[in-house]
């Protein structure tokens, strides 16, 4: 692999995406947002380019479909967390309403 593509070695790159992935399942597991499993997906799915890394259509596919995993985690975190204000708002006009 050339190093003006990956900076980092292979190694290194598997620890990263190791400790990566544990921490956004945790995350996922802790806050239940969507993006964060999206986000424990997309990461170890750059390893892949280790597969064929001679092959440009193998590592171009991977560069698309992480631009699109992280696009839609971030679509989807400014969704959801529209979504919690929007809840929170009607939570408290209820408890206003109440009290």
């Amino acid at each position: 692999m050339d190093k003006t593509l990956f900076p980092i070695t292979m190694e290194k790159h598997i620890i990263f995406c190791a400790v990566a992935t544990v921490f956004f399942l945790l995350q996922f597991i802790r806050t239940k947002r969507i993006y964060q499993l999206i986000l424990a997906i997309a990461v170890p799915l750059s390893l892949v380019v280790y597969v064929a890394p001679e092959n440009n259509t193998v590592f171009y596919g991977v560069g698309i479909a992480e631009a699109v995993l992280l696009v839609l985690a971030f679509i989807l975190s400014i969704v959801q967390n529209s979504r919690d204000k929007k809840a929170e708002k009607l939570k408290q006009a209820a408890a206003g309403a109440e009290g």
